[in-house]
C-alpha cells in the first residue's frame, strides 16, 4: 500500500514516526558507543547443586545457564566459580548480571560470610531504575582472584537464567539496550493505540475499536512480562497470582490477537465457518485461563505444557486465517502474514530459551516484543487502508494502464537487447564476447533505468576479467575508484546484502548521487556485477533494479550460449582423446602453412613421429594403459615445441608437428629433443614405469612446394626409415626414397 493512500496527515506523521523510532532504536542498539568502556564479561563456570527436594539442578543448553521450572523443579541451586583480576587503583567495580526472569526470588551467596539482597520478579525493588531489565548483584569491590559463590532462585514458571559477572560501566551498557527495546515496545504500541482510538471516533469503524483493545492487551502482556507491571501493583494484588498471573495473562494475548485477525481478515464475511471455529476456541482458552487463575501454583504441572500446546493452535490459526486473507488480497495481508510468522517463531524462541534447550540472548528474550510490534503496526496500516478502498478504485485503471506501458516499453527494450546480442555476438571471437555483451547491456539499461554513470563488472567469468562503462569517457575515474571497493562489494553481494546507498563528496553530509549495485548471475567462483548511479538523491525503484537484473540474466545467457558455441567449434578441431589437433585440424593447418610459406619464402618443416612397439603395449598392458601413454606422450611431445608451432595427432599412435619458419637443422634439433624427453620420461601406470621410445621422419619444404602431401610423405618414408633402422631414432628425409612397403 502507497503512503499517499493515507487520506489524513496526522495518521502518515504517526506511522512515520512510529517507523522512524523503530529504525533509530535498531541504529542506536547496532553502535558500538564510544561513551561505553571497552570491556567484556568475567568467564562463568556454573556447577549445578542439589536443592532441598533431593534432586540436582539442571543447566541450559552450553552449560552456562540454570534452568527452572515445573511443580517439582521450581527451585535451583548452583555454583558460579569465575576469576577477579587483582584489584588496583583504576579497576571496576564487579557486578553479577541476570537477565529479568520471571522469579519468585533470587539470591546470591557465600557461605556464612556474605549474602546478596533478595530480588523477587513480582516486587521490584527502588534501586532497580524506572524500567527494571535485569537483577544487578553488586560485588564486594575488595574481592579478587579466584571467587565460588552459591545462587540460588525460585521460579515463577519455566524459564532459565543465566548470570554473567561484568563491570558496572558493561552493566550500564546491557541495561540502557535492554531499556531501549522495551521503551521502543511500549511506545510503539501506545502510539498505535492512540491512533486507533482516534480512527474509530472519526469512523465509527469497529474494526478501529478492537485493535484498540488487542493494543491494549499487547501493552500489558509486555509489561507483566518484563515485570513492569507490578511497579504499580501497590497492593499487591497482581503478585498474588503468581506465574499463574503470567500464564493467563498469556493467554488473554493470544485471544486477543485471535479477534484482531478475524476481524483483520474478514473471515466472518468470506469464511463464517471458520469464523465460529476462531471465537469457540477463544471462548476455550478465556476458560482455561480462568481455570489457571483459581487453581494458581497447583497448575504450574499443567500450564508447562498446556500454553506451549495453546500458543502452537493459536499460531497455525492466526497463520492460516492470514493467508487466507494473503490469497484474498486484504491489504497488507501478505507483511501482517510475514511478521506474524516471525512473531510466532520469536515465541518458539523464547519458550525454548526459557527451558535452556537454547542459549538466551537479548533479542531472544526481547524478539517476540519487536515481533509483536511490528506485526501490529503492519495490521494497523491494512485496516487504515479500508477508509482509502474508494480511492483505489478510481485509480486502479490509471495505474493498470501506466503498468501495462512500462511492461510494453521494457519489453520492447528486452527484444531489442536479446536481437542484439544474438547478432553481434554470432561471429565474434571468445575475447569479444564478454566486452561487447556488457557494452550492449549497458546501452539498453540506460535507455529505461536513467542513470548518470553505469559500469558492468565480470571477474572470473569464462575466465577473464572484463570491465565495461557507460559513458565510455568515464572509464579511467570508475576504475580508480572502484578497485579499492571490489572485496567489500563482493562480501556484500554474496551475503545478499541490499546494496543502494547515498554517495556524499568529502567532508560532506548532503548526498550528491544514488548508487545502486545489482549481483550477475554467476556460477561461483566468477562473480560479477551492475553498478547504477545517479546524481541528486533520487533513491533507484525496486522496478528499476528488477529490469537491472532482467536485463543482466538475458546478457549471461547469451554470452553463456556464445562461449558454448565457441567450446563447440574448439571440440570439432581437437582430439578427444589427447587434447592435441585432430586430423582435420592438421590437414587445414598444414595446407595454410605451406601457402603461406611459398609466398613469402619460409620454409615449413614436418616432424612425423610414431610410437615404438606400441601394439605390444596394448597387448601386454591392455587398451587404457594404451590410451593413458598417449595422453603422456602427447603432454611431452607439445611441451618442446615453441608457441608458433602445431600439434596433433595423425592417427592411432602417429603424431604430427608443424614448424612454421623452420629449417632442416633446426626442425631435427628440434625432433631430437623430443625423442630424448619421450626417452627420459617418467611414465606410470598401476605404480609401475612404462618405458617408452620414439621414431622421427623430418622433412621440409621445398622452395616450390606450395602444397604439404609432397613433404607430409617425405616425412613419413624418413619415419619408416628410422623404424627399420633400429627405432628410438630421429631421421631426416632424403631427396629420393623408395616406395615404403606394406607392414603389419
Amino acid at each position: 500500500m502507497a503512503f499517499r493512500e493515507w487520506d489524513q496527515p496526522r495518521f502518515r506523521l504517526a506511522f512515520g514516526s512510529l517507523a522512524l523510532l523503530f529504525f533509530l532504536v535498531l541504529h542506536a542498539m547496532s553502535l558500538q558507543g564510544s561513551e561505553f568502556a571497552v570491556d567484556r564479561p568475567i568467564p562463568v563456570q556454573l556447577r549445578p547443586l542439589q536443592v532441598a527436594e533431593g534432586h540436582e539442578s539442571q543447566l541450559g543448553a552450553g552449560g552456562n545457564s540454570l534452568v527452572l521450572g515445573g511443580n517439582r523443579h521450581r527451585e535451583a541451586r548452583a555454583e558460579l566459580r569465575f576469576v577477579l583480576p587483582p584489584r588496583q587503583n583504576d579497576s571496576p567495580n564487579w557486578v553479577v548480571w541476570v537477565r529479568r526472569v520471571p522469579l519468585e526470588r533470587v539470591q546470591l551467596r557465600l557461605g556464612e560470610y556474605w549474602a546478596s539482597p533478595v530480588r523477587s520478579f513480582l516486587t521490584p525493588s527502588p534501586g532497580e531504575g524506572t524500567l527494571p531489565v535485569a537483577y544487578l548483584f553488586r560485588l564486594p569491590t575488595t574481592w579478587e582472584g579466584e571467587i565460588r559463590i552459591e545462587i540460588e532462585a525460585s521460579a515463577l514458571r519455566a524459564t532459565s537464567l543465566r548470570p554473567e559477572v561484568v563491570s558496572e560501566d558493561l552493566a550500564d551498557r546491557y541495561l540502557q539496550r535492554a531499556t531501549i527495546v522495551t521503551a521502543m515496545a511500549y511506545a510503539s504500541l501506545l502510539t498505535l493505540a492512540v491512533v486507533m482510538l482516534a480512527l474509530f471516533f472519526a469512523s465509527r469503524d469497529v474494526s478501529f475499536l478492537s485493535f484498540f483493545g488487542f493494543l491494549t492487551v499487547s501493552v500489558l502482556q509486555i509489561a507483566g512480562y518484563n515485570g513492569h507491571l507490578y511497579l504499580f501493583d501497590g497492593f499487591g494484588l497482581l503478585a498474588q497470582f503468581g506465574g499463574a498471573g503470567l500464564q493467563a495473562m498469556a493467554l488473554l494475548f493470544e485471544i486477543s490477537a485471535l479477534q484482531i485477525v478475524l476481524r483483520y481478515s474478514e473471515l466472518e464475511q468470506f469464511k463464517p465457518n471458520h469464523a465460529k471455529a476462531i471465537n469457540l476456541a477463544c471462548v476455550v482458552l478465556l476458560l482455561v485461563a480462568g481455570v489457571i487463575l483459581a487453581w494458581g501454583a497447583r497448575s504450574d504441572g499443567v500450564t508447562a505444557w498446556v500454553i506451549p500446546v495453546c500458543w502452537g493452535v493459536g499460531g497455525v490459526i492466526g497463520l492460516y486465517s492470514l493467508a487466507e486473507a494473503w490469497q484474498r488480497r486484504v491489504p497488507m495481508a501478505g507483511a501482517v502474514l510475514v511478521t506474524a510468522g516471525v512473531l510466532v517463531l520469536a515465541a518458539f524462541f523464547s519458550e525454548a530459551a526459557g527451558y535452556g534447550v537454547i542459549p538466551g540472548s537479548l533479542w531472544i528474550h526481547y524478539g517476540y516484543q519487536i515481533a509483536t510490534v511490528l506485526c501490529a503496526a503492519m495490521i494497523g496500516v491494512g485496516l487504515i487502508s479500508r477508509i482509502s478502498k474508494y480511492r483505489q478504485q478510481r485509480d486502479s485503471e490509471q495505474r493498470a494502464r501506466a503498468d501495462s506501458e512500462r511492461r510494453l516499453y521494457r519489453e520492447a527494450i528486452r527484444s531489442e537487447l536479446l536481437t542484439a546480442l544474438q547478432s553481434e555476438l554470432r561471429g565474434a571471437s571468445e575475447d569479444e564476447i564478454q566486452p561487447i555483451a556488457l557494452r550492449l547491456m549497458l546501452e539498453h539499461l540506460r535507455r529505461i533505468v536513467p542513470t548518470t554513470t553505469t559500469v558492468a563488472l565480470a571477474r572470473g567469468y569464462h575466465g577473464r576479467d572484463t570491465l565495461s562503462v557507460q559513458p565510455v569517457a568515464y572509464l579511467d575515474g570508475v576504475q580508480a575508484g572502484l578497485n579499492p571497493r571490489l572485496q567489500m562489494i563482493r562480501q556484500q553481494l554474496a551475503g545478499s546484502i541490499e546494496l543502494q546507498h547515498p554517495v556524499t563528496k568529502p567532508g560532506e553530509s548532503v548526498p550528491v548521487a544514488i548508487e545502486a549495485v545489482v549481483a550477475l548471475p554467476l556460477r561461483p567462483p566468477a562473480w560479477g556485477m551492475v553498478l547504477l548511479e545517479r546524481s541528486g538523491a533520487t533513491v533507484f525503484h525496486p522496478e528499476e533494479l528488477n529490469i537491472a537484473r532482467e536485463l543482466a540474466r538475458l546478457m549471461v545467457v547469451q554470452v553463456d550460449e556464445a562461449v558454448a558455441a565457441q567450446h563447440l567449434r574448439h571440440t570439432a578441431e581437437v582430439d578427444a582423446l589427447t587434447g592435441a589437433l585432430n586430423r582435420r585440424s592438421l590437414d587445414l593447418a598444414l595446407t595454410r602453412s605451406f601457402l603461406h610459406g611459398h609466398r613469402h619464402g619460409q620454409p615449413t618443416s614436418v616432424l612425423f613421429v610414431d610410437i615404438d612397439h606400441f601394439k605390444a603395449v596394448n597387448d601386454r598392458l591392455g587398451h587404457a594403459c594404451g590410451d593413458h601413454c598417449l595422453r603422456s606422450l602427447a603432454r611431452i611431445l607439445r611441451e618442446q615445441l615453441g608457441e608458433e608451432d602445431l600439434f596433433g595427432r595423425y592417427g592411432g599412435e602417429e603424431f604430427l608437428a608443424i614448424l612454421p619458419g623452420r629449417q632442416t637443422e633446426m626442425a631435427r634439433a628440434i625432433a631430437e629433443q623430443m625423442r630424448i624427453a619421450v626417452e627420459s620420461a617418467d611414465v606410470q601406470w598401476q605404480d609401475h614405469k612404462v618405458p617408452l621410445t620414439v621414431s622421427i621422419g623430418v622433412a621440409t619444404q621445398l622452395s616450390h612446394e606450395s602444397q604439404p602431401q609432397p613433404t607430409v610423405e617425405r616425412a613419413d618414408k624418413a619415419l619408416y626409415a628410422a623404424k627399420r633402422t633400429g627405432r628410438n631414432r630421429v631421421q631426416v628425409a632424403r631427396a629420393v626414397f623408395q616406395s615404403r612397403p606394406a607392414t603389419a
